[in-house]
């Protein structure tokens, strides 16, 4: 019972302080909510590229373009050597009106550009799936070398020298919101600090008073801990709604405006969203107990 008791004490004393100084407050929870937002908008980007990454990674390919007005004997004959390699899985070939077809139902916008131009500007190709466990760097390096001048082929293009890169891109996007993330959450952490420290100045008479009582420090403390966590928590909740609605928008408006970015919505991650609110949480405990610790209680 003595337990409820504090407990139910810690928390009307800390919403009473929250309300009391609210205008701080809110400062205090829109610092918290900013400089997770700025943490979780970076993490939350560099695990959606980081899944588009992996899929990407499943299914390594080479293309082939070829000479226009190839011989179709001249096409089958590479098509089947490239089939004989070991790397390879499979072969596809698109001639110059599907490649057509693919580019206006990709880009809407750009329907009318192949009529601008007066011709179809697409050549026709060869699409090799590479083997998932023979998808390396190595590998597509040495099939591009092998038939690059082969006869009819105009021009290689294989994907995997993108996917290294854009790995690359994730870890920087990752390590730059971790930076920026830190930097703002320390912030945050002074934020509070400084926030506490003012309401236990503000109630420095009524502390004297529990202290010549014989109040325990920890009871004392107590109700300013919960305080800084409280504070935490809503600047957690905010970020959270914001990234929630952000994401909501992007999703929204890439599925209605391109069929090749739409296929990929934006997506918080749940571990993600968790630990937003719990890191809110944490900054307010540390951002308190900076504040008590230079305060003698």
């Amino acid at each position: 019972m003595a337990v409820l008791r504090a407990i139910r004490y810690f928390v009307e004393e800390a919403l009473t302080s929250l309300w009391r100084s609210r205008l701080i407050t809110s400062l205090s929870v829109v610092t918290i909510a900013v400089s997770l937002f700025v943490l979780g908008a970076f993490l939350s980007l560099a695990s959606n590229l980081a899944d588009v990454v992996a899929r990407w990674s499943e299914k390594v390919q080479v293309t082939f373009y070829l000479e226009d007005h190839l011989p179709e004997g001249a096409r089958a004959g590479l098509e089947g050597s490239l089939r004989g390699d070991a790397a390879v899985e499979s072969v596809t070939y698109v001639s110059r009106e599907e490649a057509l077809q693919r580019f206006r139902g990709l880009f809407r916008e750009m329907r009318s550009l192949p009529e601008d131009l007066g011709e179809n500007p697409f050549p026709a190709a060869l699409e090799v799936s590479l083997r998932p466990a023979r998808n390396s760097a190595a590998d597509a390096q040495r099939l591009v070398d092998t038939f690059r001048h082969a006869g009819g082929v105009e021009d290689v293009e294989y994907d995997l020298l993108w996917i290294q890169r854009l790995t690359t891109a994730v870890r920087l996007v990752r390590g730059a919101g971790a930076f920026l993330g830190a930097i703002l959450m320390l912030a945050a952490i002074f934020t509070i600090s400084n926030v506490m420290r003012l309401t236990m100045y503000a109630r420095q008479d009524e502390l004297d008073i529990m202290r010549l009582v014989g109040a325990a420090p920890a009871y004392v403390k107590g109700p300013f801990v919960l305080e800084g966590m409280i504070q935490g928590g809503l600047g957690g909740a905010l970020a959270l709604a914001l990234l929630w609605g952000i994401f909501g928008l992007l999703s929204r408006d890439v599925l209605a405006t391109s069929d090749l970015l739409g296929r990929t919505a934006v997506v918080l991650p749940p571990a993600l969203a968790a630990s937003i609110v719990a890191g809110g949480m944490l900054v307010g405990l540390a951002g308190s107990l900076v504040s008590l610790g230079r305060l003698r209680l």
